[in-house]
C-alpha cells in the first residue's frame, strides 16, 4: 500500500514540477485570423508530458539498481559509479580541448557532448564489471574480476540441517538470499499443529538464527514478493530467474522444474552422493546388518554416510556387525547402494 502510494507521490510530483516549470515559459502562440492566441494549456500538457517521461526513467533506473543490489552486485554498482565519475573528468578535459581547438558550432557541441558521454559511460561499464578496480587503482590491490553469482536457499534446504555446516566450509561463495516468502513458510512449518513438521520448521529456524549470526556467513532477506503466483516454489523459480541466481535446494521436485526452466541448482543430496567414498569390488568395509532384505537370505544394513548396503546371505547376521567384501555398486536418484557378500564366506570359497 505505502509501496503505491510512494509512487503515485513521486509520479505526481513531477508531472506537476514540469508543469509549472514551462508555464514560466513563454506561452505557445498561434495566429487564428489575424489575432494572435496564446495556448497557456498548451505549455502546461508538454511540461506534465515531460515530467511523466523523466519519472518513468527515474522509476526504471532505480528499480534496475535496485534489483542488482538485490542479486549482491552493489559493490559493483558503486564501483562503475566511482569509475564512471573519472571518465567523465576525462570527458570535461577533452570538452575544454575542443572549445580551445574549434570554432564554436552546432557539430562542435555534438562532439563534446558524445565525448562526455562515451567517456563516463565507458568509465562505468569497466568499473562495473571489474569490481575492484576502483580499489585497485588507489591501494593497489590485486583485482578480482569475477563476482559469485547470487544463491537463493528453499525451505527444504534449511530444515534439512546440512546447509549450516556446508556454507561454514566455504564450499558456497557469496551471498545468501533468503526470500520472504520462503522465511514465511518456514514460520508456518514451524507453527504446524503437526508435531513433526513443528519440530523441522524450529529446528530450521534455528539453523537460519546460526547463519545469520556467523561472521563468515552472508545471509540477507530480500523483501520480494509475487501475490499473483500461487507456490513457494513457482515464486522462487521466478525470483532466480529476475536475479540470474542459482537455487539450493534438497527438493527433488523442485530440482527437476528448475533444471526444465534453465535455473541452476545446487542439491545438497547430489553433492553428497558425489562425494560419498568409492568402493571398488574386492574391496572390505564393516557394516551391521540390521534388517531383512527384498530377497530370500538378504540382510541390509546402512554406512555412517546413509549408502545402502545389501548383504547376499546376510540375513543369519541380523544385530551384528560383519566385515564384507564389496561385489558390485549401484547409482540410483536416491543415492548409491552397495552389494556385499559376507567375508567368512569369501574366504571359505577361497580356501576351497
Amino acid at each position: 500500500m505505502w509501496n503505491v502510494l510512494w509512487k503515485a507521490t513521486f509520479y505526481l510530483g513531477l508531472i506537476g514540477l514540469g508543469a509549472l516549470v514551462t508555464a514560466g515559459q513563454s506561452p505557445v502562440s498561434l495566429r487564428v485570423d489575424g489575432q494572435i492566441v496564446q495556448l497557456l494549456w498548451l505549455n502546461l500538457l508538454v511540461g506534465a508530458l515531460g515530467g511523466a517521461l523523466v519519472a518513468g526513467f527515474m522509476h526504471a533506473v532505480s528499480a534496475a539498481v535496485l534489483k542488482r543490489v538485490a542479486a549482491g552486485e552493489g559493490v559493483a554498482l558503486l564501483n562503475g559509479g566511482l569509475v564512471g565519475l573519472v571518465g567523465a573528468l576525462f570527458g570535461l578535459l577533452g570538452y575544454g580541448i575542443l572549445e580551445l581547438l574549434f570554432a564554436p558550432s552546432l557539430w562542435l557541441q555534438l562532439a563534446e557532448a558524445g565525448l562526455l558521454f562515451f567517456l563516463t559511460f565507458l568509465g562505468f561499464r569497466i568499473g562495473y564489471s571489474k569490481e575492484n578496480l576502483f580499489l585497485a587503482l588507489v591501494s593497489g590491490e590485486k583485482l578480482a574480476v569475477k563476482r559469485a553469482c547470487p544463491k537463493l536457499i528453499d525451505t527444504s534446504a534449511i530444515i534439512d540441517g546440512r546447509i549450516g555446516d556446508l556454507v561454514k566450509t566455504g564450499f558456497i561463495e557469496g551471498v545468501i538470499l533468503l526470500p520472504q516468502f520462503v522465511l514465511d513458510e518456514l514460520h508456518s512449518i514451524a507453527d504446524s499443529a503437526d508435531s513433526l513438521r513443528r519440530r523441522k520448521g524450529r529446528r530450521g529456524l534455528d539453523i537460519l538464527g546460526e547463519l545469520r549470526r556467523h561472521p563468515d556467513v552472508r545471509v540477507e532477506i530480500l523483501d520480494r514478493d509475487y501475490p499473483e503466483i500461487h507456490g513457494v516454489d513457482r515464486k522462487l523459480i521466478q525470483l532466480a530467474k529476475e536475479l540470474e541466481a542459482k537455487i539450493i535446494t534438497t527438493d527433488f521436485n523442485l530440482n527437476k522444474v528448475a533444471k526444465v526452466e534453465g535455473i541452476q541448482v545446487l542439491n545438497i543430496n547430489e553433492l553428497a552422493n558425489a562425494i560419498k567414498p568409492r568402493f571398488i569390488p574386492g574391496e572390505e568395509l564393516e557394516v551391521e546388518v540390521i534388517d531383512r532384505g527384498e530377497e530370500i537370505g538378504q540382510g541390509v544394513g546402512y554406512l555412517d554416510d546413509g549408502t545402502m548396503v545389501v548383504v547376499e546371505n546376510g540375513r543369519r547376521f541380523i544385530g551384528k556387525k560383519i566385515r564384507a567384501v564389496v561385489s558390485s555398486s549401484l547409482q540410483t536418484e536416491a543415492g548409491k547402494m552397495l552389494f556385499v557378500r559376507p567375508k567368512v564366506e569369501v574366504d571359505g570359497r577361497m580356501e576351497e
